[in-house]
């Protein structure tokens, strides 16, 4: 497996609020089986310096390289954890006694375990995202079987309305029954997914149409599902960026591709 010395140089810059915005749960989708989508993991991210730290998902895709978004991944990321337990882990990682995650690796350590896309500059694209991260973990994990990424161009061509399975932890926004009707935000504790239909492709980013009343089951990406995988015919084909609707419900959603050579070149020397 591919290593680097931690001085080199990861995307620096927190992505600001925007519309699009970035997303981190499954808004409106099914909760899970515990053995489906068995190769998607929770992920905890921590800057140590101030202790700030984020949750995405990522998927595994070698036994020791899990795949993810470049704005989870991004400085001031400096190490991770992951659980692929159904349901996440509740406890901080590094709080005493906590159990449930694994540490996946530092960049504190002489050797660089979270990887970002150099291409990737902070700014929600449409036609040039470079939504990419990579951790390479200290570790293999065993029992669970990677996921496999799809090959080169399986996207080209495909028509407007071609389904796809996406799954994440996150987030989902409940409306209540009595008093202010703003929704209000749920913790997402369970991994779950959805289907939603293609609405555009571009030259490195899939566009899926986000609605909850989808006659075919579609339910939306929220906060929480960043880095998550979008799966075609069982393949790993892009992992989800940013939407564009405030409470998750509606509008469209980007993916950063994984079938374009450019975004293989970042990815491909990673895994193997």
């Amino acid at each position: 497996m591919t290593r680097v010395s931690v001085g080199v140089a990861l995307a620096v810059g927190m992505l600001a609020a925007a519309v699009p915005t970035q997303v981190s749960a499954i808004q409106d989708g099914q909760v899970a089986e515990p053995d489906e989508f068995t190769n998607v993991a929770v992920l905890r991210f921590l800057d140590t310096e101030t202790g700030t730290r984020w949750r995405c998902t990522g998927t595994l895709v070698a036994p020791d390289v899990i795949i993810t978004a470049a704005h989870c991944t991004e400085a001031p990321a400096d190490t991770v954890y992951y659980s692929f337990a159904p349901v996440r882990p509740t406890t901080e990682p590094d709080a005493a006694g906590a159990s449930g995650w694994t540490l996946g690796g530092s960049n504190l350590d002489g050797e660089q375990s979270i990887f970002t896309d150099p291409d990737w500059d902070g700014d929600l694209q449409m036609q040039s995202l470079d939504d990419i991260g990579v951790i390479v973990l200290d570790m293999p994990v065993t029992g669970v079987e990677p996921a496999t990424i799809a090959p080169l161009g399986i996207l080209d061509g495909l028509p407007r309305g071609t389904l796809f399975t996406l799954a994440g932890f996150g987030i989902h926004y409940v409306k209540p029954t009595e008093g202010p009707r703003k929704p209000t935000a749920v913790a997402g504790l369970e991994r779950s997914w959805t289907t939603s239909p293609l609405s555009n492709l571009t030259t490195d980013t899939l566009m899926l149409a986000a609605s909850p009343h989808d006659k075919r089951g579609g339910g939306t990406i929220c906060s929480g599902d960043s880095g998550g995988p979008v799966f075609y015919e069982g393949l790993l084909v892009a992992v989800t960026s940013w939407g564009s609707s405030t409470f998750c419900r509606s509008g469209q959603s980007g993916f950063q591709r994984l079938d374009t050579a450019d975004a293989f070149e970042f990815y491909g020397p990673l895994v193997g």
